[in-house]
């Protein structure tokens, strides 16, 4: 049942130990922000600004507060004049937002050989987020909405033709070379892949773009026929039931957790964050199916491919939006001289609140009936860490799909996923999706390819 995974260290801003790239950029934007300010902010960044303005609700105060705690060493400035490290006051954030709402992700070349930038308001608000004032401010309803918003006219951009140009920089060889060794380095016959032989694009483009007409376009690129063949696939016709009990893995992924046993309601917001079933489902009438059941956990790094497959053959039985938080994290992974966690803040929140934010971020869910009775009704959660709310469903309900085909697709960067399933259903899992698992070390996992092998479900005896 070993699937058949690439061991690869992945370096981007999901997963890398070396930040000093993305501090860089931060730093660059805030002082870009206070030297040329604009007089006219995006209407959607305007009403972000008259809600903070609004005295009566204390949002403003709120703000402020959150960006005077973060604490005052030069760990979390990185402007060596100390000048413009951090954002003075909520009008300053403000213009920090309006200056990157309408920029795309592009790989720069630099010290730190990070290169992408790929969650911009991520880089912008992770150390606020951090602070007990931040923990508040971006819980608020009120907050998020106008979040929304601003998400929406920045998802629009990249959809559109004007985000084109930055993919210039992601045809050359370092990034190319890293994009196509995540997705899988080599044919059978040992020959290296290329990008063109992996991902349906068109290297002979005269843009330069290789037929992508936007950035997300390309983010949401699709894998050339036969890339990603389907583990034991499902046939009306095939008389041999056991294929039907081979669960496949939903997202090109790596494994974050798989915990047994969950219950209905936990406290989810503590350190420990154990899973919460009747907050991750949105107190959806079936959550009692699942109490005491599995959660299956696994996280998508930014340049790899972010479409969602179906792990099984069944019937989608019902498509649940939830709108919710976007740069919400926990508190006891922010910084150590307030809450003495002796590990380093979360240097790209929430990076280690995966497990809380499958209970409060924006999401969608997925149930599926799946044709095994042994697997019967499960249910499958993309849910957009930070700005990667755009969860697109391309399926309805009442549809029938076949194990491996496509579901959705997240937008924008690297996201995190859930597989559920009822108590009873035992779960033999691939090696690659067992323990040891690991809240703090990124630098080195194995991804997993969507539509490999991931368990073999059978009743508990």
């Amino acid at each position: 049942m070993a699937s058949t995974a690439v061991q690869l260290p992945l370096r981007d801003p999901w997963s890398s130990k070396d930040f000093g790239a993305i501090y860089q950029w931060r730093a660059n934007a805030i002082k870009e922000a206070a030297v040329r300010p604009v007089s006219s902010l995006d209407p959607t960044v305007e009403r972000f600004l008259n809600l903070l303005d609004n005295k009566s609700l204390g949002l403003g105060d709120l703000a402020n507060k959150m960006l005077s705690e973060i604490p005052p060493t030069p760990t979390y400035d990185y402007d060596p004049s100390g000048k413009f490290g951090r954002m003075t006051d909520y009008k300053h954030m403000v213009q920090c937002i309006n200056r990157i709402l309408y920029t795309a992700p592009r790989w720069d070349h630099d010290e730190y050989k990070v290169g992408l930038i790929g969650v911009p308001f991520n880089a912008l608000f992770n150390w606020p987020m951090a602070t007990e004032s931040g923990f508040q401010f971006f819980k608020d309803s009120k907050v998020n909405g106008c979040l929304r918003n601003i998400l929406t006219a920045h998802g629009d951009y990249l959809k559109s033709p004007k985000s084109q140009s930055a993919l210039l920089s992601w045809f050359e060889e370092e990034p190319l070379k890293l994009m196509t060794e995540k997705a899988s380095p080599y044919w059978p016959d040992g020959r290296n892949k290329k990008f063109e032989e992996i991902y349906v694009c068109n290297p002979a483009d005269k843009t330069g773009c290789w037929g992508f007409n936007s950035w997300d376009d390309f983010f949401i690129r699709e894998f050339c026929k036969g890339v990603r063949p389907v583990a034991r696939p499902d046939s009306n016709h095939d008389p041999d039931e056991s294929s039907k009990a081979v669960i496949t893995n939903a997202c090109e992924s790596v494994v974050y957790r798989c915990q047994k046993d969950v219950q209905k309601r936990d406290k989810f917001w503590l350190k420990g964050q154990p899973y919460s079933l009747v907050d991750m489902l949105n107190f959806d009438e079936n959550v009692d199916a699942f109490v005491g059941g599995t959660v299956y956990q696994a996280w998508l790094a930014a340049e790899c491919y972010h479409r969602w497959h179906s792990p099984v053959t069944g019937t989608v039985k019902k498509i649940v939006p939830v709108p919710g938080t976007y740069f919400s994290g926990l508190r006891e992974y922010g910084f150590p001289e307030v809450s003495g966690n002796r590990n380093i803040p979360d240097p790209s929140g929430p990076n280690l609140s995966q497990r809380y934010i499958t209970a409060v971020a924006t999401r969608t869910i997925i149930f599926i009936e799946a044709d095994n009775p042994t697997i019967g009704l499960m249910c499958f959660i993309a849910v957009g860490m930070d700005e990667i709310s755009s969860c697109e469903v391309t399926v309805n309900e009442g549809d029938q799909v076949m194990k491996g085909d496509q579901l959705g697709t997240f937008h924008l960067g690297g996201s995190t996923h859930c597989l559920i399933f009822r108590p009873g259903v035992h779960l033999d899992w691939a090696r690659d999706a067992q323990p040891p698992y690991s809240d703090t070390e990124f630098d080195k996992h194995t991804i997993i390819p969507v539509n490999s092998w991931l368990a073999y479900a059978h009743r508990t005896r």
